[in-house]
């Protein structure tokens, strides 16, 4: 059902007396004080009334609105330009004009300024748009007749629902387009409101428990919906509350309210992950609304062994080409691939071994570690031909070798893991152990010495960093070490401590832990050990609001942390968190509460999600 709510209109128009023709800025021009200017006068100034105006629509009607434009000539003369004048909306997707006639949308509240223009001359407005507006769940069958009457009543708290997912506060892009919201029921509760208020928009959603799950209940807003909270409230947030009845509406209970905000920019780029059960590289598309589930990219068969393993994998910036690790975590043979084709650019494997590479953001050449022969440095190999180019010196040894490196978006920068080999899995460097988080830069003469940001310290080890979209700081992973320095809960194979930290890139830095990132949700009973592990950035820079400076970067990771009502059962999934780069810089905490991608195939791990800036279409 959809609530009956009324729409504007204002009559604010002259009567127009003239008929003198229309000029580029507008059509013909209306009388006013002070008699009729030329055809191509332009004015001194515009005013616009209403000057700042509020408008309501329902979700089916849309409010509409007269504008009068008054110009303003040489001598002071003024003048009634509405009919000549050209109208627009600064947001396009708030509504429009024809010709001094305002209409709104149905489907999103918002602000936006208003521009009148005449042969060059501009004067503006102000309005507002609110969205109150309500739904029935798709999903919820026999809903009572006029549900939305049940729940009038003063909240009991014997009944109150339970929101248990998102967690609070959690910031999601408004292209994510699924965002499950996971509740328990409360005491004999059949039917439910979900209210999302946000600074433009009331909407109210009716629903049962139509996908139970572990004792509580999942509910996913249809597009319809998604918009309504998520278009209509990019850059800024939402209040969500929950209340629940029986079908008669005996007694009503009201969740405690949680926030969830939006950024104002969509995400872009495309994600290839690699998955346990399929042993192969999925990828999504954040640039395709039609994708609503990840799609099979390779697996083995690129190697002519379909029954093989393609795992680790690196994507360049520009997406086209892809480097696999591709006959199991300790052989190091690799496979470069031309994403579009599916194929292999030299045959496999590749004339050098290598591990955990990432590429330079021309995307002509990668950086990769091998613990196989005798060279433990840093190594950057061809982007097509695999061929090595450089090793560069100083930067490993065999008591302490390169791990997980990772090229900066500028270029200038490698970070890297300095590790050791010790413990009972060190026969590679996919299990290192206690490490320290370094760094090389570029300069003119060559790379020059590495410099140390993260030491290693006795019962710590940190790995797996990461670089930011603006190459000023990274993120790595620390896990502690429970069981010894050299345990199997500290090799850097998704140990359960895992914790995410960020640096500056300088030496010595002070270390932030990324707190709300790492925290555990509602369902997780408060525990804490939840394998945050391989943080992978996307490869751009956002806004978060709509105010100037504002920004924003995305930064996923795999985790044993229950999704909501959802338990992994031993799995790790892959999560998203939005980051706030400027709180690096004031030593804060820039993370917000993560959320898992929907996207995913839940039954199974899903690791290292690597970005790329676009999705190349696969010819084959």
């Amino acid at each position: 059902m959809r609530a009956l709510i009324f729409s504007v209109a204002l009559s604010l128009t002259a009567c127009n007396c003239d008929s003198t023709p229309g000029n580029p800025d507008g059509g013909g021009h209306a009388g006013g004080s002070g008699g009729s200017g030329g055809a191509g006068e332009a004015p001194t100034s515009i005013t616009v009334e209403p000057a700042d105006a509020g408008y309501q629509t329902d979700g089916v009607t849309p409010a509409k609105a007269t504008y009068k434009a008054t110009g303003t000539f040489a001598g002071g003369r003024t003048e009634d330009i509405s009919a000549r004048a050209r109208f627009t909306v600064d947001d396009v997707a708030l509504g429009s004009f024809m010709g001094p006639e305002f209409k709104s949308a149905i489907d999103r509240g918002g602000a936006s300024g208003i521009t009148a223009t005449l042969n060059g001359t501009q004067g503006h407005a102000r309005f507002t748009l609110n969205l109150r507006t309500s739904f029935n769940d798709p999903k919820a069958m026999n809903l009572p007749p006029q549900v939305g009457t049940l729940f009038g009543k003063t909240p009991v708290a014997s009944r109150a629902p339970q929101l248990v997912y998102p967690n609070d506060g959690a910031l999601v892009p408004p292209n994510l387009g699924r965002l499950e919201i996971h509740f328990l029921p409360g005491n004999n509760n059949t039917v439910f409101e979900l209210s999302a208020r946000g600074g433009y928009t009331d909407v109210k959603v009716y629903l049962r428990c139509s996908t139970p799950m572990n004792g509580g209940c999942i509910y996913e807003p249809d597009p319809a919906v998604w918009t309504a909270l998520a278009t209509a409230n990019r850059g800024s947030d939402i209040t969500l509350t929950l209340r629940g009845t029986d079908d008669t509406g005996t007694e009503v209970g009201e969740s405690t309210p949680l926030k969830i905000s939006f950024s104002l920019d969509d995400i872009q780029g495309g994600l290839y992950y690699w998955t346990t059960t399929t042993k192969a590289i999925m990828r999504f598309d954040f640039a395709a609304p039609s994708m609503t589930t990840a799609q099979k990219f390779v697996d083995a068969a690129i190697t002519n062994n379909p029954g093989g393993c393609v795992g680790c994998h690196a994507l360049s910036r520009d997406g086209k080409k892809m480097v696999v690790e591709a006959e199991g975590s300790t052989d190091g043979r690799i496979a470069i691939v031309d994403v579009a084709s599916k194929t292999t650019t030299t045959p496999f494997p590749a004339p050098n071994k290598s591990f955990f590479e990432s590429w330079a953001p021309d995307s002509t050449r990668f950086v990769g570690v091998d613990d196989r022969g005798s060279d433990f440095n840093l190594r950057i190999f061809d982007g097509t031909t695999g061929a090595l180019l450089e090793s560069i010196d100083g930067t490993g040894t065999m008591a302490r070798a390169t791990d997980h490196p990772d090229w900066s978006a500028d270029g200038n920068t490698i970070a890297y893991a300095s590790v050791t080999r010790e413990g009972p899995r060190a026969v590679s460097l996919q299990w290192p152990t206690k490490g320290a988080i370094r760094y090389v830069r570029k300069e003119a003469t060559g790379w020059a010495a590495p410099v140390e940001v993260a030491p290693w310290v006795s019962g710590k080890h940190r790995f797996y960093p990461a670089i930011s979209p603006s190459s000023d700081y990274l993120v790595f992973e620390e896990s502690t070490c429970s069981s010894g320095e050299t345990g199997l809960d500290c090799d850097a194979d998704t140990d359960v401590s895992g914790k995410l930290f960020a640096a500056k890139l300088a030496a010595n830095a002070k270390l932030l832990p990324l707190t709300r990132a790492n925290a555990p949700g509602i369902r997780d009973n408060g525990k804490t050990d939840l394998t945050n592990t391989f943080p992978k950035w996307s490869p751009f820079n956002f806004k978060r609001t709509g105010e100037l400076g504002s920004k924003l970067q995305w930064l996923t990771f795999s985790s044993s942390r229950k999704y909501g009502l959802r338990d992994p059962g031993g799995n790790v999934w892959l999560w998203m968190v939005a980051i706030d780069p400027d709180q690096v810089l004031t030593d804060g905490d820039p993370s917000f509460p993560a959320f898992c991608l929907p996207f995913q195939d839940l039954t199974t791990s899903n690791h290292i999600a690597q970005w790329t800036e676009a999705v190349i279409p696969s010819i084959n």
